[in-house]
């Protein structure tokens, strides 16, 4: 583990960001080589989803306040897992300027490069009153909105799972070259992010149909790698240099079902008959980055045996457990849950802010509320929560402009105290509620340092609030292993998601921030060593429309 670990360090300190020196990445962009940003497998029989959304969520929701059973389970079939994909991964619309035209997609990415791959692993679904989708492994298909069948599972031994009925898994994986195509070295560290964002989508997107996803983290990275079968497909492959490397796995309950453990014992019992199929090439051409095999090599997570049962045992102290809140359930107002399953295909990336905009202080706690560690996305993720958002607020209104930081687990203050700048005053913002423990670091008028630490762009200083997400580093590794790297980020990644949807609840719009000097952060915070690292900026506010571009339908 010492020499994983090293090597863990070795990448993360290598990929930093600095004023006078970017992380390593390619002299220019070879547009002739720029990876197929979808996945397909050649020769897999085909099934076709059903391209429509959300018509009706939130139904019951009435002046009583927040409730759980505000979203009525929905029957599993292929009309509602065409809903899920739909509303999570699925192409959300399409942009235009001049001859040039490119594609969006609910779940947002870094460069929209799109390294993430899903798979669906699900015993028999009724796709007709008198048809089923049969038991196995497929592939989803954004493009077309499809699912490609590459293993058939035998009936008994799905059975032999003995998963509560209505359970389906998917698993996510990444595509690194995508990213390091644009990226260089640091694409490891965006692809982790994009994982985090599209896990909170699936997560999101379950809930409105009144389902729950759950990760599943007992099981290996080499397990789940030998079950979606990515060592066959890589020797198949033409081409070296697109690996495709397994990462998470979910477990979608669609009655109620209470959390699963599930371990590679579990899932060997799985008979699978592979089909002949080969992924598809995504460009001819390739440029090696070494450091991203070796990180991805040694953040891989060996099978565990219910490594974070006793954080679930303590979760009661966790901030926002008194009372579930969740952006779909909460007091705000009585159709926001029906608004907020609306928007998922609507959500976009602002790409300019027009910085005078302020923000009623009721949205921006809405918004924080959003990413405490009991709502929805948040609380698809098993562990304590290890990211500490730090906020530069700039125009909310009733909130002084200052450096603030949340607390997501308030157990952590003294730590956190301790660890910053002496002359921090830790004051309690009289605004907040209980169950939200936001404190002012220090008052003033925050844009320069906003837009200064995340790479001098103007977006971070002209929206609302700007946020740099800070992780507790050395403690989770040296007490996990080298493998928990992957899982900060993908924690940052989900607290973007909600930051993204929470905004556009509100009515403002929000942009991820993957380049910031990440020690410039450390240094303005008074912490040294590698006890809190800053591992991803994003920033919310009013965004400007680019009149230049036009709006097409996500399908033709």
């Amino acid at each position: 583990m010492s020499e994983d670990f090293d090597q863990v360090i070795a990448y993360h300190l290598r990929t930093k960001h600095h004023p006078r020196a970017l992380a390593p990445g390619p002299a220019g962009l070879d547009w002739s080589n720029q990876p197929d940003p979808f996945r397909s497998y050649e020769a897999a029989p085909q099934i076709r989803l059903i391209r429509q959304g959300f018509i009706s969520a939130a139904k019951g929701a009435g002046n009583e306040g927040p409730s759980e059973d505000i979203i009525r389970p929905s029957p599993l079939n292929l009309m509602s897992l065409s809903q899920l994909f739909f509303e999570s991964l699925a192409l959300s619309g399409q942009k235009s300027v001049s001859s040039a035209r490119w594609y969006l997609r609910v779940n947002p990415s870094s460069g929209n490069l799109h390294p993430t791959e899903a798979y669906l692993i699900s015993g028999p679904i009724a796709a007709s009153p008198h048809g089923l989708l049969p038991a196995g492994l497929y592939h989803y298909a954004p493009k077309s909105h499809a699912l490609e069948l590459l293993a058939r599972i035998k009936e008994e031994s799905w059975r032999d799972l003995e998963l509560p009925k209505g359970t389906m898994l998917l698993a996510l994986t990444s595509i690194s070259w995508r990213e390091s195509w644009k990226y260089g070295e640091r694409a490891f560290r965006y692809s982790m992010i994009d994982l985090g964002h599209a896990l909170a989508a699936v997560g999101v997107a379950a809930r409105c149909l009144g389902w729950r996803a759950l990760l599943e983290d007992d099981l290996g990275t080499d397990d789940l790698t030998k079950l979606l079968g990515l060592e066959e497909h890589s020797q198949l492959s033409r081409y070296e240099g697109e690996e495709e490397h397994a990462d998470l796995l979910l477990a979608i309950h669609t009655d109620g079902s209470k959390p699963l453990s599930l371990h590679s014992s579990d899932l060997s019992k799985l008979k699978l008959e592979r089909e002949p199929v080969r992924a598809n090439v995504l460009s001819l051409g390739h440029a090696p980055w070494a450091l991203i095999d070796q990180v991805s090599d040694a953040s891989k997570k060996p099978s565990t045996n219910t490594i974070y049962s006793a954080l679930n045992s303590a979760s009661s102290s966790l901030p926002g457990s008194c009372k579930i809140y969740t952006v779909l359930n909460t007091d705000m107002n009585n159709d926001l849950a029906a608004r907020y399953c609306q928007l998922l295909r609507k959500r976009r990336s602002a790409q300019i802010m027009d910085g005078m905009s302020s923000m009623p202080a009721h949205s921006f706690l809405s918004i924080l509320r959003a990413v405490m560690p009991k709502s929805s996305p948040l609380d698809l993720l098993p562990w304590k929560p290890c990211i500490h958002p730090v906020f530069f607020v700039h125009r909310v209104e009733g909130l002084e402009k200052g450096l603030y930081i949340l607390l997501r687990d308030g157990g952590q203050k003294e730590v956190l105290k301790e660890a910053m700048l002496e002359d921090f005053v830790w004051e309690r913002s009289s605004g907040a509620p209980p169950d939200i423990e936001l404190y002012l670091l220090a008052q003033g008028d925050s844009r320069l340092a906003a837009k200064e630490t995340s790479c001098r762009q103007d977006i971070a200083s002209d929206g609302c609030f700007a946020a740099a997400m800070l992780a507790a580093f050395n403690g989770p590794l040296q007490k996990y292993g080298s493998w928990y790297y992957r899982r900060l980020f993908w924690e940052c990644g989900v607290i973007g998601q909600a930051f993204y949807l929470a905004g556009e609840a509100a009515g403002y719009q929000g942009c991820g921030i993957g380049c910031f000097f990440d020690d410039m952060v450390h240094h303005m915070l008074g912490l040294s060593g590698y006890e809190y690292q800053d591992l991803y900026h994003f920033t919310v506010g009013r965004a400007l429309v680019d009149p230049r571009l036009t709006d097409l339908p996500a399908y033709d």
